[in-house]
C-alpha cells in the first residue's frame, strides 16, 4: 500500500511559510527581499536543490557504510538552472559529491552515486524527468 503523506504549511505574513510534517518536525520557506519577502529561509525551489542533495547523500552513505568504506565526510554542491517562463522549473542540475575518508574506493563511490541515481533516490526520480541531472565527485584522502 502506497504511504499518504501529509505536511501542513501555514503563512506567516508577506511571502514566509512553514511547512509540518505529522511529527511536528517543520521546515521554513521565504523569498529574497527583491521578490517581496523578508529573505529568512530559503526559497521553495532552492529547497528543492537541498531535497535532492539530501536525498542521495543518506543513499550514498547507507551504501558506503554497507560496503565497510571508512567514510569520514560528504558534502553535496547541488546547482541548479532554471527557465526564463513560468512555471520557471529546473532544466538543468549538476550534482558534485565531495567525499572525504580513509582508503575510499573509486569503484565504490561511483556505484553508490549510480545505484543513488538510478534506484534509490526518490527526488532525483522525479526530477530525472524535466531536468538534466549530471554529476561528479571528488574524493579527499584523510
Amino acid at each position: 500500500m502506497p504511504l499518504l503523506k501529509t505536511i501542513v504549511v501555514d503563512w506567516h505574513g508577506k511571502l514566509r511559510f512553514s511547512g509540518k510534517n505529522e511529527k511536528g518536525l517543520s521546515v521554513n520557506f521565504d523569498v529574497p527581499v527583491e521578490k517581496g519577502g523578508d529573505g529568512t529561509a530559503m526559497t521553495p525551489m532552492e529547497t528543492l536543490l537541498a531535497c535532492l542533495g539530501a536525498c542521495t547523500g543518506i543513499d550514498i552513505v547507507l551504501i558506503m557504510k554497507k560496503k565497510r568504506q571508512n567514510l569520514h565526510g560528504l558534502t553535496i554542491e547541488v546547482t541548479g538552472n532554471r527557465r526564463d517562463e513560468d512555471p520557471a522549473i529546473y532544466t538543468e542540475i549538476g550534482i558534485k559529491y565531495i567525499v572525504r575518508g580513509k582508503s575510499l574506493s573509486k569503484e565504490v563511490v561511483e556505484r553508490s552515486i549510480q545505484l543513488s541515481e538510478e534506484k534509490y533516490c526518490s527526488v532525483s526520480g522525479m526530477l530525472r524527468n524535466s531536468a538534466k541531472i549530471t554529476t561528479s565527485y571528488e574524493i579527499v584522502e584523510l
